[in-house]
């Protein structure tokens, strides 16, 4: 597996997993799925200049997440929990840690459904900040801010 930069030739294998991994989010909250033109928008980062990648084999996505050094943010983090173990996860976020080298602080948003990446976020050195917001405040499904502290 490989971790590419994602483009027009693999951008629908990284919405494919997002929609994937998003899926239960989305159906949570009761909202329709983003359009794949406006999550190929971000991904590709037409707006921000931010920088998304995935973790890759065989035209296949497995991890996709974004970069985005000008807020110093880790976004659009989705994982195929079925297909990807917590070493592969790790070597996404080392990857990421190097791209965000020049930075103290790297922040991140994990929505409360994804205990999964809580726990791999916290075992690589990501600590909870305290900060929440409400994605639905009736279905109490919040999301909750990380912050990653680059040792010195």
């Amino acid at each position: 597996m490989n971790i590419v930069e994602v483009s027009e030739k693999n951008v629908k294998e990284a919405i494919e997993l997002f929609k994937r991994s998003k899926y239960a989010l989305y159906e949570a909250i009761s909202a329709p799925m983003k359009e794949d033109s406006l999550i190929e928008e971000d991904l590709l980062g037409y707006e921000t200049g931010a920088i998304s990648y995935v973790l890759s084999d065989k035209g296949r996505a497995y991890v996709l997440f974004t970069i985005d050094k000008d807020n110093a943010e880790l976004s659009n983090f989705c994982v195929d929990k079925k297909a990807v173990d917590a070493a592969a996860m790790e070597r996404c976020l080392e990857f990421a840690a190097k791209q965000f080298s020049s930075l103290t602080f790297v922040f991140t948003w994990v929505d409360s459904l994804d205990v999964t990446l809580s726990d791999c976020l916290e075992a690589f050195g990501f600590e909870y900040t305290g900060e929440q917001d409400y994605l639905d405040k009736e279905k109490l499904v919040l999301r909750f801010r990380y912050v990653y502290r680059r040792k010195k």
